[in-house]
């Protein structure tokens, strides 16, 4: 019976594996491809070993494929979530919008709150947080029901934090979980005395350091030559007897007298230590190299440019504030504006100052209010107008994105493109983690990271259908 048993259960796992070897085929489908070829209105996308083995019109599936008829439907890329804190510890709450202000105080607005100065922080750059993520959490699986398919957590303190670490959430084990433990650098200024202080310095000994990595080697010595005289030139040989003048024969020598009685010897006086003798000088010793700073270190790589960074600049307050710490130091940064303040200058007002950065822009994925008034203003779509490179922050919870496709709709009827919206959740963020050959666009030989809708994604009637990682359909929450 318990032979029998087993040969059961090794048959149902066969099957289980030549059905997850099986290519799939999303048939009937408007595929979204995220890239400058634009979509396909209606097409099939084949699946194999976990990667896009083809896309079109033409497609056929193979014999033996699992087919999805996907008509009326739609399949795009996964979400990319670039800026994430899920996982760690709270993240602080972005500050609320501000109320009617024209109640209250006659006229005058509402008391405006006080809010204690941030910290400044410090220099713990070469710190990675994917050194605590803590794999065994059920938000990473959640996120990945929802259809974020990659996904980037970085460190939440002020200052220069640390590395950000980018997760597969499908990730069971810590080594499986975190793909790569240095992402970019997080730079996260505060907007103080000493938060500009600290840029300055550190940015100045990253700046020195970057300067000696750049000196030439200085020349060797030979070793065991440091401390020692100069060497003299050899003794001359005995030169040879000349023979006499005229060719004569040298005289022949005469007969020596008989050595006289020696005396014997005296002894000898044993000399006395010196006292004042110094003793002699050891040979020099080449100095060690002083120890580098690894935090200084991670900064000098952000100068040279072999560092992604993300700097998080939410108004064009703290833009200045930069640009007045920094000076004129420059090197490719991501600006993230998680937090917008229409108060402290919204990011449109400040496009000078992002084109003199020639920062890429992450934020918020709403429309902002202006100063005391009702009036909103759709900021990522003046952004784009401006020629700006564009992605947005996603939520950190399941029910956050759910509610995504409804803030993208918002920005949509307001005026910004609808490819500019969904690229800015795929492409963009995908790109700026520079895993975009990878995933963050349906092209043959990628990732096939993809979700699939009943209808149009901006549609609210539309539905999250299926959701793939590397080809694998992620199993849907039985709670919902």
């Amino acid at each position: 019976m318990q032979t029998t048993t087993s040969f059961a259960v090794l048959l149902t796992a066969l099957a289980v594996t030549a059905q997850d070897q099986r290519p799939t085929a999303l048939v009937n489908a408007r595929i979204l491809t995220m890239t400058d070829g634009g979509s396909i209105e209606r097409g099939t996308v084949l699946i194999r070993d976990g990667k896009i083995e083809a896309l079109g019109p033409d497609v056929r599936p193979p014999l033996g494929a699992r087919v999805i008829d996907v008509a009326g439907g739609t399949v795009m890329p996964g979400y990319v979530h670039a800026w994430s804190g899920a996982g760690l510890s709270a993240a602080p709450r972005a500050p609320q919008e501000a109320p009617d202000p024209t109640r209250g105080r006659r006229g005058r607005g509402p008391r405006p709150e006080v809010t204690p100065q941030p910290s400044s922080g410090g220099n713990s750059a070469s710190k990675r947080v994917a050194d605590g993520v803590y794999e065994r959490q059920d938000v990473f699986a959640d996120l990945l029901r929802e259809g974020v398919t990659s996904l980037s957590v970085r460190p939440l303190a002020p200052g220069f934090p640390g590395l950000a670490a980018r997760l597969e959430p499908d990730g069971t084990t810590h080594g499986d979980l975190v793909v790569d433990p240095e992402s970019y650098v997080v730079v996260a200024p505060a907007t103080n005395t000493a938060g500009k202080k600290l840029l300055k310095d550190e940015f100045d000994k990253a700046k020195k350091a970057l300067e000696e990595r750049k000196k030439p080697p200085e020349p060797q010595k030979p070793a065991g030559t440091e401390g020692q005289p100069a060497a003299t030139p050899d003794a001359k040989p005995a030169e040879p007897q000349k023979p006499a003048e005229g060719g004569k024969p040298a005289e022949e020598p005469k007969p020596q007298e008989p050595p006289k009685p020696q005396e014997p010897p005296k002894p000898q006086e044993q000399p006395k230590p010196a006292t004042d003798a110094k003793p002699a000088a050891a040979p020099a010793q080449a100095q060690p190299a002083p120890k580098k700073d690894p935090n200084v270190e991670v900064l000098a790589d952000v100068l040279d440019g072999k560092r992604k960074t993300f700097v998080r600049m939410s108004t064009v307050m703290e833009m200045q504030h930069w640009l007045d710490a920094v000076g004129e130091t420059r090197f490719p940064m991501v600006v993230v504006a998680d937090a917008p303040d229409s108060r402290r200058g919204r990011l449109d007002e400040g496009i000078a100052e992002l084109k003199k950065l020639g920062a890429t822009v992450l934020l918020a994925p709403r429309l902002l209010d202006l100063p005391f008034s009702r009036t909103l203003v759709n900021v990522p779509q003046r952004l784009h107008e401006a020629g700006i490179a564009l992605g947005f922050v996603l939520p950190d919870d399941p029910a956050g994105i759910r509610d995504l496709r409804f803030r993208l709709m918002e920005l949509v009827r307001s005026g910004l493109p609808a490819d500019a919206a969904l690229r800015a959740v795929t492409a963009v963020p995908a790109k700026l983690l520079g895993i975009d050959d990878k995933t963050g666009s349906i092209v043959a030989g990628l990732r096939a990271d993809l979700l699939v809708f009943d209808g149009d994604p901006l549609d609210p009637s539309a539905s999250l259908r299926h959701v793939f990682l590397r080809g694998r359909e992620i199993t849907k929450d039985p709670t919902r």
